[in-house]
């Protein structure tokens, strides 16, 4: 049973990329999605602090299992060990 599915997109630049990732989680999960901002300043990656870098959604429910279902079939049913961790997220 799956309580919730979280998809991350994170593009490390606000602008014309956050939009088309936002725009693509939105075509695939049918929900808004919440953009997220960067806690610090990192000036080697030209990131600023409050600076809008990622976006996210969570689904629950059916509409998730769905949603894993879908993106499984692309990769046949078929995941590495390495794309888990320790407590069960892949």
């Amino acid at each position: 049973r799956v309580h919730k599915l979280v998809l991350n997109c994170c593009v490390g630049e606000s602008g014309d990329r956050l939009t088309r990732a936002s725009r693509v989680l939105e075509q695939l999960t049918g929900q808004q999605p919440i953009l997220s901002k960067s806690r610090l300043t990192i000036r080697t990656f030209g990131i600023r602090r409050n600076e809008k870098i990622s976006c996210h959604v969570t689904v629950r429910g059916d509409k998730a299992e769905e949603i894993l279902e879908r993106g499984l079939k692309v990769k046949e049913y078929e995941l590495r060990s390495r794309n888990f961790s320790d407590t069960g997220n892949f």
